[in-house]
């Protein structure tokens, strides 16, 4: 990162510690935990996703879903949470997946009243320190290729890919490539671009 957004970035993070008590939580137990999903999906659904239809909150199964699945991490011993609050309110959360030798920032969120703070930035810049544990040797953003925000952050970048192989006599093939080419269908660059 260059040192002038460094620079801006310890200005954005001075100028929201002018506007409370600003405090950085991580937990890596289930401690509070569901207050603490609770806390994310509203702040997820007070923002553009909400408004879009896109937050989890918005449909009972994807807040399940989301419920599940740090519940479920949690009690493996899997899940680590972030959260940068202001006067005790969350304005910025993180959920990770810790899956040695790797890591996975499944969901973030960030109270839009305090975007030009950046919290969801220096909430980042906070997750990069999952990094200095030695059982982490990469982490996965999980943001969409060419994020403005996670492209300045994360700078490596590891191609992933996907493969799918045929097994069987002629009828299971015959079915594969009808599944494959439905496949395609759906995606303009199909699984190759």
């Amino acid at each position: 990162m260059r040192g002038k957004r460094r620079k801006e970035l310890r200005r954005q993070h001075a100028r929201l510690s002018e506007q409370g008590k600003l405090k950085l939580d991580r937990h890596d137990d289930d401690r509070c935990l569901a207050t603490w999903i609770d806390h994310f999906l509203a702040l997820e659904a007070s923002g553009w996703k909400g408004a879009a239809g896109s937050a989890l909150a918005v449909h009972d199964a994807t807040a399940g879903l989301f419920r599940d699945a740090l519940r479920g991490a949690a009690e493996r011993g899997r899940l680590q949470r972030l959260s940068l609050t202001l006067d005790a309110r969350p304005i910025a959360m993180l959920a990770n997946f810790i899956t040695p030798p790797g890591a996975f920032s499944y969901k973030t969120a960030f109270d839009e009243r305090f975007g030009r703070f950046s919290p969801g930035v220096l909430l980042q810049l906070e997750n990069l320190a999952l990094l200095e544990n030695e059982a982490i040797a990469w982490c996965d953003s999980c943001a969409a290729a060419e994020h403005p925000m996670i492209d300045g952050l994360w700078t490596e970048r590891r191609a992933i890919g996907r493969y799918s192989v045929a097994i069987g006599g002629a009828a299971k093939r015959s079915a594969f490539d009808r599944l494959v080419g439905a496949e395609l269908s759906r995606s303009p660059r199909g699984i190759a671009a």
